[in-house]
This record gives C-alpha cells, structure tokens and sequence, in this order.
C-alpha cells in the first residue's frame, strides 16, 4: 500500500476524483466526508501549512484510504503542544467525523498509515480525532494503535440527537407525547390558515441568495435575546455557508426550508439530505415572532415534506437537550478520542482536565457553602461588571449611562481631577491645541496641532425634572446645573448667533458652547431658566408648537403614557412583522414604547399617524390624562424671551421630516416659525430636526428649510462644529454621564481630542 501525504492546497485538489471515487465504497460516511464540504471547509477556514491528508493506494494505484488531517498547535496550564486533528474539526460545523476507508482494506489502510503517525507521536504530537461515530470502524483501529504503541488514551462520549421517522405523518405524530401533538398540530393550523404566511424550501440560486442573509441575520438576533453573540458574527463561518450551499444545492443535497409572513423571512432552518437522513445544521427564527411559534411550526412543516420524499431519520446531531427530545428524538453517541505518548507535558496536556476536576470536587467537599456561595456572588458580579459598558465604548458621546458603568477608579480619578486646578489650566491648552492619537505601534503615538481654525460644540436636553420617570426621562436639576456650573467656569458658552457668528469669523478666542433644549416642555421654564439666569448663560428652545397651542401632549408622549399606565400584559402588532410586545412589569413596558416608537420611526407619516391611533386603541388608554400641560406656556415664551433665552422651530406636531410628503413638511417647518415670531415678534433663524439623526432628514428637507428662511438647522448627530460644517446639519451631543465629574472630565479629553 502506497501512502501519499498531502500538505498544499494544489495538491489537495488533486485528490477530488480519488475522493470521489473512494467515498462511495466506504462502510460509513456522512455529507460530512463529500469533497464538497471538504473543499469550502478549507476554503473558508484552513491555514497554509497545516495540511496533513494522508491518501493511501493499492498496487494498481486505485485509492483505498485517506485519511483527512491537519497540524496545529494547542494550549493548556501554559503548555503548548504540537496536535493533529482531523481536517474539517474545530469550526463546530460538523459532527461524524471519519477516516475515509474503503470497506474491507480498513486494516490495511491502518497499517499503511501507522507509521506516519508513530512519528508524529514520537515528536510529542497529541492526535484528536473529534467527533467520530460511535459505530465507526475507525475507533477501533485507533484503539488498537494506542494499545500497541502504550499511549496515553482517552474516550469521551459526545451525545447526539436522531429521529427515528415513520412512513407517513399521522404515524409521526403519534410518536410524540400528546400536549405536544397537539401544539404542532395548531401551530401549523394557525400559520397555514394565514393567506399571509407561505413555507418553502431553497430550489434556486435566487432562493439562496436571499435565505443565507436571513439565516445569518435570524440566528444572530435569536442568540442575541439570551445574551450570547451566535455563530454567525464569525466572518469566516459565513463565508463556509456561502462557499458550502452552491454546491450542496447543485448536488441536490441541500435542504433549507423557510417560512416567511407578506415576504419577510420569519425562520429558516439549514440542513441537508443525503441518503435517507436529514441532518440538521443551523436555523433562525424572528424572536418578535416567537409568539406565533414560527421556529416551531417551520420545523413541522419540513419534517412532514422530508416524510413525504423518503426521508427516515431526522438528525438533529450534537447535543441533546428537551428541545429535540419533544420531537422524538433518542440518544446517540458520537466520540472524541485522544492520543499521546507519555511524558510530564503531554500528561499534563491530556490529564489536566480531569485532575482540575478532582481538585474542585475536593475543595466543594471540605469549603463550608458559605464560603462557596459568597466566591460565586463575586464572580457573578464581576461577569456582570465586565458586560457593562464601559467609558469610551457603549457610553460614548451622545449616550447615556448608568451610574455603574465607570468603573470606580475612573470615578474616583475624575473626582480628583474636577477638584483640582487642572481644568483650569487645561482650558489654554484646549483652546490652542489639538491632540491626536495614532495607533499603529504597540504604544499609541501622541502628537500635537495648534487649531488653525475655531470650534464649537452645541449641547442638548429635553425634560428638567426630579420624577424620575423612566417613561419620560429627564436631567435632574441637580445634575443640570452641575454640568452648567462646569461650562460657566471653564467654557466659552454662547448662544447660537454668537456661536455661527465666531465660527464664521474664524475666532479662536476659546473653545465655544451652546446649550439648546428640544419640544419646549414646562419644565424648562420652571427649573432650568432660574439656573441659566444664576450662571448669566443663553440658551436656545427649539419649540413644537402644535402642544403650546391646544395643550394636548406631543403624540410620543401620549403613546408612552398608555404604555405606561395600560393594564395588558401584552399587545400583538404587526407593522412591520408580527410582534409581541410583553407588558407584564414596569420594564418591560418601557422597553416596549422604545420598540414601538423604533417601529414608527421607520413608516410614512399616514402610516405612523394610523398605526399611533391603533396602538393607543389596543392599550386601552388614550394616553392624554397625565400628559396635558405639559409644555410652555407663550406667556413663558415671552418672558425667556426677554431674558437671554432665544427660540428656534422644532415643527407643529413633532413628525419624522424624511417620512412626510413634500407640501405637509413644508406647513410643518414654516407654520411652527410663523406662530413663534408671532408672539416673540422676532424673527426665528434656527431650526431643530425632529428625532434628528441621519434616517430623520433628507436634502429635500434643507432645501425646503432654505425657502422657510432657516439660516441654520441642527441635528441630534454627535461632533464638533468647524467653520466648514454644513449650517443645515450642525452636530449636536446630549450630555452622556450622570455622574458630573466624569462629565467634566471627559468633556475637557474630548474638546482637546475633538471625539
């Protein structure tokens, strides 16, 4: 027997027919040993010289054996060891795995091989064969192998779940315990009694296009919901399944079925057919959905079309869990089987687990439990610590964030740094300079740039209360003028004029800040007006009109107040997909008007004017009661007025500008001006997008701001404003920390950095 390694990529494609030649005459094989899986798999994850196949040949040169591997390194306790492993494993695409071996030359091939792999143990190497059938006929060989060679061996149980299936449908479902029977079977009634919902199954490259998306896309969100990142934010495991499906599609062995509702793919579920089994690999459904039972009722509905065209075992492979054994599903095993020769590394290597085992069991068997259950509340505290986010990342500018999420030297630093005379001297070095940070070596670079050019930052709030509402939030009135105390002391704060006028006069003077405020709530007037006037600052409000006008509530505000005081415990919509939103605790019903109003903001105005009417009528509540008079009063307008407090237009009634047609925008942005210069009798020159982020305003929209005589409008886009910023799409920062010393310390890092 003639053996041939293969260790180039060239070489390996060299090996297709031999492959294809020899699979067929093994005793067992699974999709999982086909070229073409083979083949994507190293397309999409193998590395340049780790290839180790070893393909083994008769006298007359006809392929009898290969056996599939690959080098590589692993670690444990600090120790590294050279491993061979076998080709397609450590991606968790795959389950039984096998040496590819003609039925009757298993022995021969073994033989033939021995010797490759006596000198690769010999060398320290361990060997992993992972994932192997526990009926196939490789384990033995390999058993025999250590045997003689006196290795370190060892054999773990993998357990794997498979269906069984019967002739026809009915005589499936009479497998399955009855409370689940019967959830099938309404399940698939209700989604096949919709003229809206229709299943299928992948036929065409057009098909995988559009279901490999969604299958990535569905199962990332799924996995997101109980905190765990999926498979699929792996770049390269979504380059295997694009490289993998066209050629399991062609050889007809791909089997992915979808359901979807007016189009929109709701789940989809990923696996194959090959012979009579059905193996499957990955799926996704829509978690808003869940309530439908989309995930559930796609999977009935694929085992009783497998049924139909000659399927008999559905194969749900590694892992056995409630979740397969309600669909009939039994036990069996595949196997993980290690190698080595003997030495203190390898021993480590291979024994380590174990022995750390051991240990463990013995300190649980000596440590009092309260000691043991103090050391896993700190570890629990600490994972959740390290979830949080953390400054500089999830609570960057233009966010906010929970007093936790600083850790406590970071407050600790910035308390120090508030109460010193550093912010003080900081503020010529902001002003002068600038401070840029380059990556590119194992230490960031730092270097320095006088400003040739002045900038200016534009701050802004909405509600200045103490309710602590979470369904109105608001800065408390303590931390407002905290963080205005911090500006009047060490910030240039000027009003919008001033700030468009220095930005446009090139003064570099000092760094500049304006504070704005949005919809013009009574609260502004009542708590954060006599703060401005203690520290003699301006300030612009961006009024919404229509409220002012008939004192009803902003429609976002009235939406949230029936969400808030509803007493359902849930509401099913279907805006965009069928959704359920739960109600059952104060959380959820804040989480609930944060996802409805995400939904709203993506409709035509029509459509967010009915769907608001619609959900106000399935909460059950209209919303009004608590939230009338709310907003400024003209009389209040007036008097602000009068008092360094200047007033821009924010629109009538509060819409999404980019979803409206072109005559409606219009009225909306030169009424609100018209009815605020007629009872300031000033002219307004400045404008607020509503909402304000990039999907919330169009070019269109400035232009028609042009014609209306806006001469600046601003954004809720976090950045710094240059004399080259567009005066129609000036940036905009909510101020992002509750505590005010981290605050101020971050601010003065960002004014000197520009962030």
């Amino acid at each position: 027997m003639r053996v041939v390694e293969v260790r180039t990529e060239a070489e390996l494609c060299g090996l297709r027919e031999a492959w294809a030649t020899l699979l067929p005459a093994t005793a067992f094989h699974t999709i999982f040993q086909t070229w073409e899986w083979v083949q994507a798999w190293w397309s999409a994850y193998g590395k340049a010289g780790e290839l180790r196949v070893l393909a083994a040949f008769d006298a007359d040169g006809t392929p009898r054996g290969i056996v599939p591997l690959r080098s590589g390194t692993a670690s444990r306790y600090g120790r590294t060891v050279p491993v061979l492993d076998l080709l397609t494993d450590g991606s968790n695409d795959a389950d039984y795995l096998e040496f590819i071996l003609a039925d009757g030359y298993e022995t021969a091939v073994m033989d033939a091989v021995r010797e490759f792999l006596a000198r690769q143990l010999s060398r320290g190497t361990v060997l992993r064969f992972n994932e192997i059938a526990e009926d196939s006929r490789t384990i033995p060989l390999v058993r025999s192998l250590a045997a003689t060679e006196r290795l370190i061996w060892q054999e773990a149980d993998v357990p794997c779940a498979t269906v069984s299936l019967p002739d026809t449908w009915e005589g499936y479902l009479s497998m399955l315990r009855p409370r689940f029977r019967g959830k099938i079977r309404s399940t698939l009634r209700n989604l096949e009694g919709r003229p809206e919902v229709s299943f299928g199954i992948c036929r065409t490259a057009e098909d995988l296009a559009r279901l490999l998306p969604a299958l990535f896309e569905l199962h990332t969100r799924r996995w997101e919901g109980d905190g765990k990142p999926g498979v699929f934010g792996w770049a390269q495991k979504r380059d295997f399944y694009r490289k993998l499906s066209p050629s399991l599609l062609q050889r007809g062995w791909l089997r992915f079925t979808w359901l979807a509702w007016n189009g929109h793919i709701l789940a989809c579920q990923y696996g194959f057919a090959y012979g009579n089994t059905y193996l499957q690999l990955q799926e996704g459904y829509e978690p808003a959905s869940e309530h439908w039972n989309v995930g559930l009722g796609l999977r009935a509905w694929s085992i009783r079309e497998f049924l139909a065209n000659g399927i008999r075992e559905y194969d749900f492979l590694g892992g056995m869990a409630r979740s397969k054994s309600d669909w009939g599903a039994h036990q069996k095993l595949s196997k993980q089987l290690l190698l080595a020769r003997s030495g203190i590394t390898n021993r480590v290597f291979c024994r380590g687990p174990e022995w750390e085992r051991q240990a463990k069991e013995f300190v649980r068997g000596i440590v009092p439990e309260r000691v043991l259950a103090a050391r896993q509340s700190f570890l629990t505290r600490r994972n959740e610590n390290g979830r949080a986010s953390s400054p500089g990342t999830a609570s960057s500018p233009g966010t906010a964030s929970s007093p936790g999420t600083a850790s406590w030297v970071r407050r600790s630093a910035a308390r120090c740094y508030v109460s010193s005379p550093l912010p003080t001297m900081m503020r010529p070095l902001r002003d002068s300079y600038r401070v840029f940070l380059s990556g590119r070596n194992k230490w960031p670079g730092v270097s320095w740039k006088k400003r040739s050019a002045p900038s200016a930052r534009i701050f802004f709030y909405h509600r200045i209360n103490d309710n602590r509402d979470p369904f109105f939030p608001a800065c408390s009135t303590d931390l407002f003028e905290r963080q205005i105390r911090f500006l009047a002391k060490h910030y240039l704060v000027v009003g919008m004029a001033e700030l468009l006028d220095r930005l446009e006069q090139g003064d570099r003077s000092g760094h500049m800040i304006a504070i704005t405020f949005d919809d013009g709530y009574a609260d502004n007037y009542q708590h954060a007006y006599p703060i401005l006037q203690r520290y003699n600052l301006p300030a612009t409000i961006f009024l919404t009109t229509g409220p002012i006008d008939d004192r009803q509530p902003l429609w976002f505000e009235s939406l949230a107040a029936a969400f808030k005081s509803t007493g359902h415990d849930h509401i099913d919509v279907e805006i965009d997909i069928p959704r359920r939103f739960w109600l059952r605790t104060e959380k959820e019903r804040v989480e609930a008007n944060a996802g409805v109003f995400s939904l709203l903001r993506g409709l035509s105005d029509e459509r967010r004017r009915f769907w608001h009417d619609e959900l106000l009528k399935m909460l059950g509540a209209s919303g009004d009661a608590d939230r009338k008079d709310k907003m400024l009063s003209w009389e209040q307008v007036r008097e602000m007025h009068r008092h360094r407090v200047a007033f821009g237009g924010h629109s009538v009634t509060h819409p999404f500008l980019s979803k409206m047609a072109p005559e409606t925008m219009a009225w909306e942005v030169s009424e609100c001006k018209r009815r605020i210069e007629a009872e300031t009798q000033s002219r307004v020159e400045y404008f607020a997008y509503p909402n304000g982020r990039e999907e919330d305003f169009t070019p269109s929209n400035k232009h028609v701001l042009r014609a209306a005589g806006y001469q600046a409008a601003v954004t809720t886009i976090w950045g710094v404003n240059h004399p080259s910023t567009d005066r129609l799409e000036l940036r905009r920062g909510q101020p992002w920390e509750e505590d005010p010393a981290l605050f101020a310390w971050k601010l003065d890092w960002y004014q000197l950095n520009e962030e």
